[in-house]
């Protein structure tokens, strides 16, 4: 399926009808280039779930945020991770099998790590100002 966004609002209500789909332990992976959208879509995901949208931020330095809706949403950047292990350390499997959504950006970093689990993937592709996103 595939969607076009043409403003953050729309690449929000776009994430707000995707979050229907989800239930606790999924694990949803984000694609695209810096600046694509991918916390933009995370932000819709966690106000579906009562979320407040103005504190989802990318954990791009601390590599994991957790917002607190129901269920929780843990929102992960793979992006600076030296090596899968780092993961490991954090204890990704507790969040990977546990009973929030994990909500990852950046998931080509750690490919044996997410080949333990189902994911929900989304891609969002940049084109100018308008997004392509694709599920």
């Amino acid at each position: 399926m595939e969607y076009i966004s043409n403003s953050q609002e729309d690449t929000i209500k776009i994430a707000k009808n995707f979050a229907k789909t989800l239930s606790k332990g999924d694990v949803v992976v984000l694609k695209g280039d810096l600046g694509a959208g991918k916390t933009v879509f995370t932000k819709g995901i966690a106000s579906y779930f009562n979320g407040d949208k103005n504190h989802t931020i990318s954990p791009t330095f601390t590599i994991l945020n957790e917002y607190n809706t129901n269920p929780k949403i843990y929102h992960f950047d793979f992006y600076r991770i030296k090596n899968e292990d780092e993961l490991i350390a954090i204890g990704i499997e507790e969040y990977l099998f546990g009973d929030g959504i994990c909500v990852i950006e950046w998931p080509e970093r750690a490919p044996e790590t997410l080949s333990m689990v189902k994911t929900k993937n989304v891609e969002i592709i940049k084109n100018g100002e308008s997004r392509k996103i694709i599920f």
